[in-house]
């Protein structure tokens, strides 16, 4: 059973070793071998925790028959709109369905909220398994696009077409 507990200092330690997982498999995606290494008062750790727990945020923490397996971060971004920021299930707990699960849960937590007609989710492009589970579960809805300019290196070696414009993913 998959349910979703609102975050409390319980949680404090995992949480923290799963962002920083969370920004690990990011770097991977444009081939930056880099985690952050984990320090339980890493102030960059404990900043995005003290962000995802701050107003119009709530950060969830996913349980999986009592075990927590990893979260879900909604962010409030305008009178209407909820913002599915950010999501991770512990790498051997996936391919089991908790994330599509995780995700309905979010979507019903975000509808108690008065005002919220809507959820967006925001997706790396390169992350291909997360866009198309949210692809799957409805969500083919595009609104916004975020652009983004390297200032180094750009490590990006995929393009896609999007409008007639070339972009790199």
């Amino acid at each position: 059973m998959i349910e979703l507990v609102l975050y409390n200092d319980r949680y404090r330690r995992k949480t923290l070793q799963r962002i920083a997982a969370f920004w690990g498999f990011h770097s991977g995606l444009v081939g930056i071998a880099e985690e952050e290494s984990f320090e339980e008062e890493n102030s960059s750790l404990a900043g995005d925790l003290k962000n995802w727990t701050a107003e119009d945020h709530r950060l969830f923490v996913i349980l999986k028959d009592g075990a927590d397996v990893g979260f879900v971060h909604l962010h409030r971004i305008g009178p209407i709109v909820m913002q599915l920021e950010d999501l991770f299930v512990d790498e051997p707990m996936r391919g089991q369905g908790i994330a599509t699960q995780a995700i309905a849960l979010a979507e019903q937590e975000a509808q108690k909220v008065e005002g919220i007609e809507a959820m967006t989710i925001e997706v790396v492009t390169r992350n291909e398994a997360a866009l198309h589970l949210y692809h799957k579960l409805g969500y083919d809805t595009m609104s916004m696009v975020s652009l983004r300019k390297e200032f180094g290196q750009n490590r990006r070696d995929r393009q896609a077409e999007f409008l007639g414009l070339r972009f790199r993913i």
